[in-house]
């Protein structure tokens, strides 16, 4: 997807989240997140499993639940030190979504691992193969061969609203504290310009819980009263400025990016996305999520799903299927949300002129290096 924001927005949002003194620190293996505030799944997915009945503690049913498809990775790679190079140890949390072994976890968790160990809640040790990863969206599915089916989660992947029970299962700080559970509410769901690589960040929804995420929750399941998967622990927020540490401020990928996001992976190695085929030019540039945007047509690649509709350069966006684009960040969201080959209707202006146009997605070109 090409999509050109103009430069004085992400100088604004550095000083913005400068103002707000806030220091975002990955969970695992010491590489940062950086977080600027801005389908069908395999077989042996269990999507549609009942809900739990009602008890006195849903942590506890839920635990009994989820925790056996919760699982340690360990990551052993290797970094340059005054000394050479050093092994080191990372350790993050997954989920496993297929019986027949594959797992869902941060990218972060994983990336730059000489060898992967995965320990399953029985307590074994397995070797684990990284099937793919998605630095844009900070997941990854790696794949271990237990001989025999194992344990799934359930993943609901319908919207949550602020207020709901969230209970965080994982390994905190490694071994250790294996199998740990958590419990707190959904925050926020707030949308988010969220990404390792600077020069792939995307907008995407997060959810914001106070549920307790440490080092090692990483990759880890966020879950409902029901005991089904609503997301993917990501990164906590440790401090808003030096010396004045935060609380309550832990975020998870959607399940709904998760199951989308992990079907492609397994399937082709990479993420298939839509593709627009235009660049943008905003006004205000420095705009912020919600805030007031004008959303113009700055360029068109040549043969691209924009140009084929009759996009023209220096249209104004309008609409997405009948419902107004509020900015640059709610249009990528909405791009990025949809799948190549959708057909949208967008609403464009020029010169006083309205019109409607049918844009038949495309799908996004790929780097140079997809999978892993």
């Amino acid at each position: 997807m090409l999509l050109v924001l103009g430069g004085g927005a992400v100088g604004r949002f550095r000083a913005w989240l400068a103002t707000a003194g806030a220091v975002l620190t990955g969970a695992v293996l010491g590489g940062a997140v950086v977080l600027l505030v801005t389908g069908h799944l395999l077989g042996g997915v269990a999507r549609q499993q009942p809900a739990l009945a009602a008890s006195a503690s849903p942590a506890a049913a839920v635990f009994r639940r989820v925790a056996p498809a919760v699982v340690l990775v360990s990551n052993q790679g290797a970094v340059v030190t005054w000394f050479g190079p050093q092994q080191r140890t990372g350790w993050g949390s997954g989920v496993i979504f297929d019986a027949r072994g594959y797992i869902v976890t941060n990218d972060h968790v994983v990336a730059g691992a000489r060898r992967l160990t995965v320990v399953l809640a029985d307590g074994r040790s397995l070797p684990a193969e990284v099937v793919g990863g998605d630095p844009a969206t900070d997941l990854a599915v790696v794949r271990v061969r237990a001989g025999r089916p194992l344990p799934v989660a359930a993943f609901g992947a319908t919207a949550v609203v602020p207020g709901e029970v969230a209970i965080a299962i994982g390994n905190p700080l490694g071994p250790q504290f294996k199998q740990s559970v958590t419990q707190g509410v959904v925050s926020a769901v707030r949308p988010m310009l969220y990404g390792l690589d600077p020069g792939d960040r995307r907008v995407t929804e997060m959810i914001q819980t106070d549920a307790a995420i440490n080092p090692g929750n990483s990759g880890g399941p966020l879950c409902d009263a029901a005991g089904l998967v609503i997301g993917i622990n990501s990164i906590q927020v440790p401090m808003v400025a030096p010396g004045i540490a935060a609380a309550g401020l832990g975020f998870a990928i959607p399940a709904a990016t998760v199951l989308r996001v992990a079907d492609d992976l397994v399937r082709f190695g990479y993420v298939k996305r839509a593709w627009l085929g235009a660049a943008l030019q905003v006004q205000p540039p420095e705009a912020l999520p919600g805030e007031p945007q004008s959303v113009e047509v700055g360029r068109l690649v040549p043969g691209g799903p924009a140009e084929r509709a009759g996009l023209q350069v220096g249209e104004r966006l309008l609409g997405w299927d009948g419902v107004p684009i509020q900015g640059y960040y709610d249009l990528v969201l909405r791009v990025n949300n949809a799948s190549p080959g959708q057909r949208v209707r967008l609403t464009v202006s020029q010169g006083g002129a309205t019109r409607a146009l049918g844009v038949v997605l495309g799908v996004a070109p790929q780097p140079a290096a997809a999978g892993r």
